[in-house]
């Protein structure tokens, strides 16, 4: 069970690094893992990204911190600009994965606030060699990009610094690609692999780490039908299979933001995705009401002078209290006006959505 890691009790601080694993077009799952972790609240610690092969691409993505851009990109490869015939010996031209990475504002990923590393295997050594991408040239950085997904006997490899560098995704260490960040001090370290199972076993390699696995609960191809198949139903699909394994991997994992502004920052991101109309608030009320205070429907005048409106459908409201010593009072008011539910502790209200969530989920 040790390869299925989740956070659990003993375990519920924020990941200050993530980690990106290769697999080539697999790689648009961890962009759907990304998007799953962001709605669970767990990147705002985030300190370094680090990956191979698909996965270096993906950290310097994630290092610009622009998840909507981050599907634009991959939405935007097909087959025809990473399977073009090669030269010199190559199976496939590296041009199409060049124009990609020219449209990348790389001087962002070099002056960005996360520290993002990337693994290449040196090619006359065999061995893995990690890279920071911060306060290098953009040329130093595309070329490092380029070293760390050039496969084997499918791609050329990369000169840089008088040495030729390849893919390091055969290689375990360099494939997790957690020990750059680890080496930097970060002991709570999110994992996105691409392979069901893990080549070795982090929670035994590093043992006073904190390591959340995300992986594929189910297999998305070979070589020829999952890494090199870039055709955009397929980037889809893998996008889509990221974000539900990642929900499956968080699941019973509810975040515990610090402030009351993350908290309601949260709350609002919560409320807003599951009840887009007013009858689907009503709907959580009356099945999951019964996990917040006991309430009486009273009317009110709306809290006009007392409360702060924080999320607002239909005419039904969530609101805070505002004086002095309730400052963790919540209630939602119906359209008219009656207090249809309330709490004290919003980590209550949290548990209560996210429970209402994944029974929304499994309904489906």
């Amino acid at each position: 069970m040790a390869n299925d890691t989740i956070m659990t009790e003993k375990a519920k601080a924020k990941p200050t690094a993530i980690c990106f694993g290769g697999g080539g077009a697999k790689g648009a799952f961890q962009i759907g893992a990304w998007q799953a972790l962001q709605e669970a609240g767990l990147l705002s610690e985030i300190k370094a990204a680090a990956g191979c092969s698909v996965g270096a691409l993906n950290a310097a993505l994630f290092a610009l911190g622009d998840l909507d851009y981050a599907k634009q990109i991959w939405a935007s490869i097909r087959p025809a600009d990473l399977l073009a015939p090669g030269t010199d010996g190559a199976f496939f031209s590296r041009d199409g994965l060049i124009r990609i990475l020219d449209t990348l504002p790389l001087d962002r990923i070099s002056n960005a606030s996360i520290r993002v590393h990337v693994s290449v295997q040196h090619q006359a050594s065999g061995e893995p060699v990690f890279f920071e991408l911060n306060g290098l040239p953009n040329e130093n950085i595309k070329t490092l990009l380029l070293a760390s997904s050039a496969i084997p006997h499918i791609y050329s490899p990369e000169h840089y610094l008088g040495s030729e560098y390849l893919d390091c995704g055969m290689l375990p260490q360099g494939n997790l690609c957690i020990s750059p960040v680890y080496h930097q001090g970060h002991r709570q370290i999110a994992l996105v692999s691409l392979k069901p199972q893990l080549p070795f076993d982090p929670v035994t390699e590093y043992p006073d780490a904190d390591v959340t696995v995300i992986r594929p609960l189910k297999n998305m191809g070979n070589l020829l039908t999952g890494t090199l198949n870039f055709a955009p139903e397929r980037i889809a699909a893998h996008m889509e299979q990221g974000y539900a394994d990642a929900k499956a991997a968080l699941e019973g994992f509810t975040p515990h933001p610090q402030t009351k502004e993350e908290m309601n920052a949260l709350l609002v991101q919560k409320m807003t995705k599951l009840f887009p109309t007013g009858a689907q608030l009503a709907d959580f009320i009356q099945g999951f009401g019964g996990r917040l205070a006991p309430n009486i429907k009273t009317p009110t005048l709306g809290g006009n002078v007392w409360y702060d409106n924080l999320f607002e459908v239909d005419g039904w409201r969530l609101q805070q209290q505002r004086t002095a010593g309730l400052k963790s009072h919540y209630r939602i008011l119906d359209p008219k006006n009656v207090r249809a539910a309330w709490v004290l502790s919003p980590q209550t209200l949290l548990d209560a959505l996210c429970s209402y969530e994944n029974a929304q989920q499994n309904s489906r």
